[in-house]
């Protein structure tokens, strides 16, 4: 789950934040936080109650039917269609100077990378994603606690700003709100993963929990060491500051490295979590029969489907037919119609007044976002479309054993 959310954003953010707000900017963190809550708790309801691989949108299928679930399905694989070669990309800008390939070919080359892993037993690939997991997030750490020690330490160094402002303006905490957010998302598509747990019930929780907890932590230790810097200038470097400080004049290359990292643990989270999608897809008769194929616990097939149609939107970009902005933009709006399609199922079969609540509360955070993001509806519109003639197409598969506690109606 940390591989799935922590992107190489980490490496950018916490500067343009300062740049943008100024000793606001770790108030900004702490806002989004607690703002990604009710969505996060509507993840763990749902995954605790309804472990599927189908994951957001099987919970659309629970409030929606049939084509809800079709509908849901075909918005999520839209928005990773163009959001994973867009993170690929990025990881291939921060690694081109370091492989000497231009951007997109370092990107296909971590793309080539992540699907590798998965062609192994999945035992075997949740060892090797837990390890880098482990890692990366030290990496992180260490340096940012580094530089945030040894920042502004030497003679003549810049004044260093107050971790919380003197005099507090809420509109300037609110202002870097929809670029940080992003930052906080992912746990929709670790949600797909929900039914590979042991104990789905009780595990899904606490791993959901304390990724969040850890995400948080992570974020908070380096948007504190970008304040203490005292940036002047390369907000959108900050982090190359931070690793100068730590690492000396290698920082930049370790930078580099550990972005790369990052970004190949993105992916291989991210392929994990589609090529289930893609599973469930099958198991409901959506998806030919053959795309369940597995091997050793791994159904090599969709991991397979996967990783091809995302290097092809990749080179695609690489050709200049895409731009890397407009890519990020129609995987941003896709996943905020599904935050809302999330809550309103949620809604739909809440038990008790604080789920309502939750759900609401859900349902207005996606709304919020949505108006302020802008919406370009033709592309969810026609995923939409051709997702309602497929699902009248197709004919349903044979029903699944309903879980006891879907059976028992129990919290």
């Amino acid at each position: 789950m940390l591989n799935i959310v922590i992107g190489a954003g980490i490496l950018a953010l916490p500067g343009l934040a300062v740049k943008q707000v100024g000793d606001h900017a770790f108030l900004a963190w702490i806002l989004c936080a607690l703002a990604s809550l009710p969505l996060l708790g509507v993840f763990i309801v749902m995954g605790r109650r309804y472990p599927d691989a189908g994951g957001i949108a099987h919970y659309a299928m629970i409030g929606f039917g049939r084509r809800g679930y079709t509908v849901a399905s075909f918005l999520l694989l839209g928005a990773v269609l163009f959001g994973l070669p867009s993170i690929a990309l990025t990881g291939g800008h921060y690694l081109s100077g370091v492989t000497g390939l231009p951007p997109f070919a370092s990107g296909l080359l971590l793309l080539a990378l992540a699907t590798a892993m998965h062609m192994a037993p999945s035992a075997l690939v949740s060892r090797v994603n837990a390890l880098m997991a482990v890692v990366i997030t030290v990496a992180i750490v260490l340096l940012a606690l580094a530089g945030a020690l040894l920042a502004n330490s030497g003679e003549g160094a810049a004044h260093v700003p107050s971790l919380l402002p003197e005099t507090l303006e809420p509109a300037r905490v609110a202002l870097p709100f929809m670029m940080l957010f992003f930052a906080f998302t992912g746990w929709e598509m670790a949600a797909n993963t929900a039914e590979e747990f042991s104990n789905p019930r009780r595990d899904f929780p606490i791993a959901m929990l304390a990724s969040f907890a850890l995400t948080v932590s992570i974020y908070l230790v380096i948007a504190f060491a970008t304040q203490r810097l005292g940036l002047d200038a390369g907000f959108e470097t900050a982090f190359v500051d931070i690793a100068r400080v730590s690492l000396g004049a290698s920082g930049g290359m370790a930078v580099a490295w550990l972005a790369g990292a990052i970004i190949l643990a993105n992916l291989a989270g991210a392929i994990w979590a589609v090529s289930r999608m893609l599973y469930s897809l099958s198991r409901e008769g959506i998806l030919p029969a053959f795309v369940r194929t597995t091997r050793g616990g791994s159904p090599w097939l969709a991991v397979g489907m996967t990783s091809l149609a995302l290097a092809s939107v990749l080179c695609a970009s690489g050709a200049g037919l895409f731009r890397l902005d407009w890519m990020l933009a129609l995987a941003g709006q896709n996943f905020l119609i599904l935050y809302g399609i999330a809550a309103l199922s949620f809604l739909r079969i809440a038990r008790n007044a604080a789920e309502v609540l939750l759900a609401v509360l859900a349902g207005a955070l996606a709304a919020y976002l949505v108006v302020a993001h802008g919406l370009a509806p033709a592309y969810p519109l026609a995923l939409v479309v051709v997702a309602l003639l497929v699902a009248g197409a197709c004919r349903p598969a044979p029903a699944r054993p309903t879980p006891p506690e879907e059976v028992r109606g129990s919290a």
